[in-house]
C-alpha cells in the first residue's frame, strides 16, 4: 500500500523550482518536460503490478487446494 501511494504522490513534486531548474519551464505536477523517468521509477510500477498479480494468484490457488484437501479427507473418513 505505502509503494503505491509513493509512487502516486512522487510525480506531484515535480513542479517544484529545483525540478522545473533542471527540466525546464514546462515542467508541471505529472508532467517532466525535459527530463525523463528512469528504471528506478518504473521498476517500482512494476513491483506493485507484480505484487498484485501473485497475490491473486496465490488467493486462487488456495481456494483450489482448499477444495482438494476436503475430497481427500471425506474419502478417508468413508475408508
Amino acid at each position: 500500500v505505502c509503494l503505491v501511494l509513493g509512487c502516486m504522490i512522487y510525480p506531484d513534486g515535480w513542479d517544484s523550482d529545483e525540478v522545473r531548474r533542471m527540466c525546464g519551464e514546462q515542467t508541471d505536477k505529472y508532467s517532466l518536460g525535459a527530463c525523463s523517468v528512469r528504471w528506478a521509477y518504473i521498476l517500482a510500477i512494476m513491483g506493485i503490478l507484480d505484487a498484485l498479480i501473485l497475490s491473486f494468484l496465490a488467493f486462487v490457488l488456495g481456494n483450489r487446494q482448499d477444495g482438494l484437501m476436503t475430497e481427500e479427507l471425506l474419502a478417508e473418513s468413508k475408508g
